[in-house]
């Protein structure tokens, strides 16, 4: 039985604010169109469907190779479900598999989907649903269609080489969207207002049923771990460890910063103090909801 709404409530907007600390990108005045409690509402409904087959949906290509922010995101919330005995499925494209790839056993399973065009793209996702039946669906800093069929930047500027459409994985029971910006896939409940108010000129229309926004979408994905954490009552999150390790590993496979197009362990311009300061915050946040229920923080 779950805590009483208010303490998971309260426990969700501490996360949503951790992982919001800057508004570079003057994404912040969306958040208030999204429920306040969205983080614990994505995690209750993972937690409270008997444990299944997830997609998991990462890597937005910058000039051909996938970016450092959603992998690292992507592994940990892989393994945290993992944990909770989810069947784990990664799903890549040719052009930002060698990335993905390279952080190994919290991705699950490895499916490629190489198709040219959204149409072939809708063929060879529908399969792949077909075939692996999965329950739930995560995408994590992944280009999503915009209302014209084009995968774009936040600049508006369609991607080429393009990478292959996957918005078709998101016909799923539970379907999960994290980003940073708008464009990315799963955040179309925000097309309108990310359009009209110009954070976004060319914002993804492919609705997730759970919207999360985050300063940097790799911090949504560890705050969508910390509620998992609280609510499972067991160690989930990841460390500053599991961050620098998964930014070594892509890196070493040619991820690059998504603004920089660099090849270095920095995601959006941050560096790893900037994450351990977010991790720190989601930390204090798991302390918080623990006094909460009456519980000795660990």
């Amino acid at each position: 039985m779950w805590p009483s709404p208010d303490p998971v409530r309260t426990a969700a907007v501490n996360v949503a604010d951790a992982v919001f600390p800057y508004d570079y990108r003057g994404v912040r005045p969306a958040l208030a169109r999204l429920p306040a409690d969205a983080y614990a509402r994505a995690a209750l409904e993972l937690l409270d469907r008997r444990p299944g087959v997830v997609v998991l949906i990462t890597g937005f290509p910058v000039n051909g190779i996938a970016e450092t922010d959603g992998p690292p995101g992507a592994a940990a919330v892989g393994r945290a479900l993992r944990a909770l005995s989810w069947h784990v499925v990664t799903v890549v494209d040719p052009m930002t598999r060698p990335v993905i790839e390279a952080l190994g056993q919290d991705l699950g399973e490895i499916e490629e989907v190489d198709a040219d065009g959204v149409a072939q793209a809708e063929v060879a996702t529908g399969r792949l649903l077909d075939r692996i039946r999965p329950h739930a669906a995560i995408a994590i800093e992944r280009p999503g269609l915009t209302a014209d069929g084009r995968l774009a930047n936040m600049r508006g500027e369609t991607l080429d080489p393009s990478p292959v459409p996957l918005d078709g994985l998101m016909r799923v029971p539970i379907s999960i969207g994290v980003g940073d910006g708008g464009n990315e896939l799963g955040m179309g409940s925000l097309a309108s207002f990310m359009r009209r108010r110009g954070i976004s000129p060319a914002p993804c229309v492919t609705r997730a049923r759970h919207v999360l926004l985050a300063s940097v979408s790799n911090w949504g994905a560890y705050g969508l771990t910390t509620l998992l954490e609280m609510l499972a009552d067991r160690p989930l999150m990841p460390s500053e460890a599991d961050d620098r390790r998964w930014m070594r590993a892509i890196v070493s496979a040619g991820a690059v910063d998504g603004i920089t197009a660099r090849s270095e362990p920095t995601v959006d311009t941050f560096a790893y103090d900037r994450t351990a300061q977010v991790l720190h915050r989601l930390a204090d946040a798991c302390k918080t909801f623990a006094l909460a229920k009456g519980q000795v923080p660990t």
